[in-house]
């Protein structure tokens, strides 16, 4: 999603001001507007998949623009009938991470349970991106239930779409490598705050996610997420800020 860098007021409009809240509505649906041309860009450069679960949502193939498409549907609904809340300051611009980080390569399982636990419970970075490239291969994949894309995808993409400071993320558990350094897993449980104006929504989730090594470098080429509930169970859980 794309920054925003403006200053709204923080008194509070109600029903009972109709033509404000209009206007506020408007606004925040050209803003979404925005954001869905940003995320139309990224899932453009990824990759769709099928999950073919059965109870899965009736969008196999959707995508982070078809998500905040629904998640802004939900939202929209709920701005013309509630309180519009007072508005956060706007996020800070992303600092881009330089490519050439010297990799860590041919790391113990020991060690490299570690600095995932570390990144999961300090950096939270599921939701901030606050990876340590250093165990990654720069060609690695990033999937979620919405879609697939590249590393540098990822890590801008996930810090425009979520407030990292207003999420949670939580270890489930230890950290597990295979024996034979092949992969590494952990459960996770988080609440996932969206970089939407004014309403924020907040959704939630649990699910595991599986990580896969080279097994000449030990570096990550793969990292996928597998959610417990399918998107539309996701989408239902979303509560906004009032």
């Amino acid at each position: 999603l794309t920054c925003f860098s403006f200053y709204i007021p923080t008194q509070t409009m109600t029903r009972k001001t109709p033509s404000a809240c209009t206007i506020l509505l408007v606004a925040f649906l050209a803003i979404a507007t925005t954001c869905i041309s940003y995320t139309d860009a990224l899932s453009k450069s990824s990759t769709t998949y099928s999950t073919g679960k059965a109870h899965r949502h009736k969008h196999n193939t959707l995508n982070r623009a078809d998500f905040l498409r629904e998640t802004l549907l939900v939202a929209a609904t709920a701005a013309a009938s509630t309180t519009v809340p007072s508005i956060a300051n706007a996020a800070a611009p992303i600092k881009q991470e330089d490519n050439k980080t010297t990799k860590l390569t041919n790391l113990s399982n020991a060690d490299l349970a570690a600095i995932l636990t570390r990144d999961v419970t300090d950096h939270q970075f599921l939701v901030s991106a606050d990876i340590t490239r250093a165990i990654y291969d720069e060609g690695a994949t990033f999937t979620d239930e919405i879609d697939t894309y590249t590393m540098d995808k990822w890590v801008v993409g996930t810090k425009r779409l979520f407030v990292a400071e207003k999420s949670r993320v939580s270890l489930v558990g230890d950290v597990q490598v295979a024996e034979d350094g092949s992969k590494a897993e952990f459960r996770f449980d988080e609440d996932l705050m969206f970089r939407i104006p004014f309403l924020y929504p907040v959704v939630s989730l649990t699910g595991k996610v599986v990580l896969e090594r080279d097994l000449n470098t030990g570096l990550i080429t793969s990292y996928r997420e597998f959610w417990d509930q399918d998107v539309a169970t996701v989408l239902k859980s979303a509560k906004f800020r009032t």
